[in-house]
């Protein structure tokens, strides 16, 4: 199992004279599964057929929506658990004027479930692997036109090495306890967290 991985270049600028050009690397895609192509390897793996598995993941897509719309958060398969948030863009310092109109909107959240592991308590969520390997990515080996998820504009540099990338490290799925969650509610069986406001402007929670 692998990730790919391509090189960006930054460009911070202080004045006109101290311009400086920095590097860091970003996750790339090699491109989406969708439903169908879900419900047909299932298909192939049971005794099911495709029709079959693609309605029960459409009303499964229709049970998360109706329990969103009647307040609840809804676990996904064991992943996590995705709820709505609001996006408020201001505080008031009255009690009383904390009142709906505060929610400038709502958007859908998502919090992976994960388990604290080792002496440290590091995360290790249900869904990345336990060791993946990163290697670099190559696009003269894509077929279609991958996805980083970002819609940023960051100068991509060109693969110096044709082939299946340049190979890398292998990193663990667990990270430092500084994920997007607060505090550990329990999430498909494993510690999950609950899930913070971001910070800055619009304020998510």
């Amino acid at each position: 199992m692998s990730k790919a991985y391509k090189v960006t270049r930054h460009k911070i600028k202080f004045d006109k004279k101290n311009i400086y050009t920095v590097f860091s690397v970003k996750p790339v895609n090699y491109g989406v599964l969708t439903t169908e192509e879900a419900a047909a390897q299932i298909a192939k793996e049971s005794s099911l057929t495709e029709g079959d598995v693609l309605n029960v993941l459409n009303r499964y897509s229709s049970y998360v929506i109706t329990g969103l719309r009647n307040g609840y958060a809804v676990e996904l398969l064991g992943f996590g658990k995705i709820d709505i948030a609001f996006v408020k863009s201001s505080t008031v310092d009255d009690e009383k004027k904390a009142t709906a109109t505060l929610v400038k909107g709502m958007v859908p959240r998502f919090t992976p479930s994960f388990t604290l592991s080792g002496t440290n308590r590091s995360r290790v969520y249900d869904l990345i692997p336990q060791r993946i390997q990163l290697v670099k990515f190559d696009a003269n080996t894509m077929t279609e036109e991958p996805s980083d998820g970002s819609d940023d504009t960051d100068t991509e540099l060109p693969s110096d090495n044709p082939g299946t990338g340049s190979g890398g490290t292998d990193s663990g799925s667990g990270g430092s306890d500084s994920g997007s969650g607060g505090s550990d509610s329990g999430s498909g069986g494993s510690d999950s967290g609950s899930g913070g406001s971001s910070s800055g402007d619009p304020d998510f929670e």
